[in-house]
């Protein structure tokens, strides 16, 4: 059984990215269309969820983030967070051809090497620091709620950060923060299902599902103004970067999905971070020259 929920939660996985990649690349077009940037104030947060609201686009695109979220919902259900995130870093290599196809800016053969780069490394980290064992559905109350703390300190850090930066650097700082709050949302989808499990009232009267609306809106918010903020190589790759590797900490201290150590794999996750940092500036430093 195990092997088969694997198999389930590897395939719902990759369903799940690609159909983020269409719903992000719809909505980075729509969010993009008036031109210009998206000021860090609430006037200026309101009245840009307010027209993408009313945007046929845009609502498209949710649509398919929703399907994409039904699928990742069922793949965190029958596998671990560790292996279940890692397969979302596909995405990037569907989203950023996509956000070509639907206006946006042109991309060279070296950003797509860039991106591939990107996902190789990051998932060479995952999978040598992580086994794909399915940890616990309960959770540890200290863990989480540091893990949580830390998380949201750097959300904020982020958005302060970003409040003053050049354009591509808003981007992906914001980028960072939609990452980290999404790696939350996909850990409370993961509670929420199991609670889910036990009957529809059990659910609406817990405190997971709450905090999955509470916080999955928040990284709905920051990834639609980090596509706003510069272009999709920008904010996409950040995602996709911060992503995993918060669900690893996440994974690690809060459901007890064991991170492996030793020599040999200490020096394998080294490299291949740095390897994701080189990748990730390259792309960032390409789409500073869309944003002059």
């Amino acid at each position: 059984m195990c092997g088969v929920s694997t198999t389930v939660a590897a395939v719902s996985g990759l369903g799940a990215a690609a159909l983020f990649a269409a719903g992000t690349a719809l909505q980075y077009r729509e969010v993009t269309a008036a031109g210009g940037r998206t000021a860090l104030d609430v006037r200026a947060v309101a009245a840009f969820a307010r027209n993408s609201l009313t945007s046929r686009r845009w609502i498209i695109g949710t649509v398919l983030l929703g399907a994409g979220l039904g699928l990742h919902a069922l793949a965190l259900h029958e596998g671990p967070l560790t292996l279940v995130q890692p397969l979302l870093i596909v995405g990037v290599l569907f989203a950023l051809p996509a956000s070509r196809r639907v206006g946006g800016p042109p991309l060279r053969a070296a950003d797509l090497r860039w991106a591939l780069l990107l996902v190789a490394a990051l998932v060479l980290f995952l999978v040598t620091a992580t086994p794909a064992r399915q940890g616990t559905y309960g959770i540890d109350g200290g863990p989480a709620a540091a893990t949580f703390g830390l998380g949201a300190a750097g959300i904020v850090a982020c958005i302060v950060l970003a409040r003053r930066r050049p354009q591509d650097q808003t981007a992906l700082l914001l980028g960072v923060a939609a990452g980290i709050a999404l790696a939350g949302s996909a850990a409370l989808i993961k509670l929420t299902t199991d609670v889910l499990t036990r009957g529809l009232i059990p659910l609406l009267t817990s405190w997971d599902l709450y905090a999955l609306i509470a916080v999955g809106g928040s990284a709905l918010l920051l990834s639609q103004l980090a596509y706003r903020a510069g272009p999709m190589i920008a904010s996409l790759p950040a995602i996709n970067t911060a992503n995993p590797l918060m669900s690893v900490a996440i994974g690690t201290a809060v459901f007890d999905e064991r991170f492996r150590t030793g020599a040999a794999a200490t020096a394998i996750e080294v490299a291949a971070l740095a390897v994701v940092l080189v990748a990730t500036a390259a792309l960032s430093h390409r789409s500073a020259q869309f944003s002059t």
